[in-house]
């Protein structure tokens, strides 16, 4: 038990060493990218009126926008997850208020993170939450796509051994959290079992499941009995 505690802790310290290097890697770069983050958003702005050319009702010229000093997201070396994590560090040091926080973001997307951002409603691009969520689903990076990353995972090239293990955590973590389930004994159990029955059964039948997601083992099995029931003359339903 202790090995074990010993393990997630080391793995855990990894973790934070990461984020911690990766937070340093956008304060080395944000001096450069300031005065492109300000252009692009100013471009961007869905306020701005090109006929006033910047120009308020009032006749004031607005001051030029800052954006925030962190590099933009490259999807070739970020993570959209850890991105979005070190940015929620930064805007909270910042004291940023929590409805600006999607528009700060906007500024820091390129590819197709921004692709997600152009395609939605104006109401949802000023929501950071519906802004996150949408880029998360964007990347796979919602449960079912770190279940499948904890699953699948192999070494990468010179990844150390201990490194690997902090990713299958971070994974793991990631997986639970999103599924929303208590994080102890009792909750992992059921999240395993409740993976391993909806492998198990038919197609059909685990996607009427997932598409409702019970909350225990109890409602799974009252879900699955009521599908079976409804389709018990059906070929597929087992």
């Amino acid at each position: 038990m202790m090995l074990v505690l010993k393990q997630k802790k080391q793995a855990h310290e990894l973790r934070v060493l990461k984020e911690k290097q990766d937070y340093e890697r956008m304060q080395i770069e944000q001096k450069k990218l300031e005065q492109e983050m300000a252009d692009t958003l100013k471009h961007r702005s869905r306020h701005a009126s090109s006929e006033n050319e910047g120009w308020t009702e009032f006749g004031v010229k607005p001051k030029p926008f800052k954006g925030p000093k962190m590099p933009c997201f490259e999807e070739s070396k970020d993570n959209m997850d850890a991105f979005l994590h070190i940015f929620e560090i930064y805007a909270e040091t910042q004291c940023w208020r929590r409805d600006q926080w999607a528009v700060y973001l906007s500024a820091l997307l390129k590819g197709k993170a921004l692709e997600v951002y152009s395609r939605l409603p104006v109401k949802d691009a000023q929501d950071y939450e519906a802004l996150k969520d949408a880029l998360l689903k964007r990347f796979n990076l919602t449960e079912e796509g770190f279940k499948q990353k904890f699953k699948t995972a192999k070494p990468e090239m010179n990844e150390a051994p201990g490194q690997f293990l902090a990713r299958l955590e971070s994974y793991l973590m990631r997986w639970i959290e999103l599924a929303e389930v208590v994080q102890d004994f009792d909750g992992l159990k059921n999240l395993m079992v409740k993976e391993q029955y909806l492998e198990s059964c038919s197609v059909p039948l685990a996607v009427f499941l997932r598409e409702r997601k019970p909350e225990g083992l109890d409602e799974l099995a009252r879900l699955a009995e009521q599908y079976l029931e409804a389709h018990a003359n059906s070929k597929t339903a087992v």
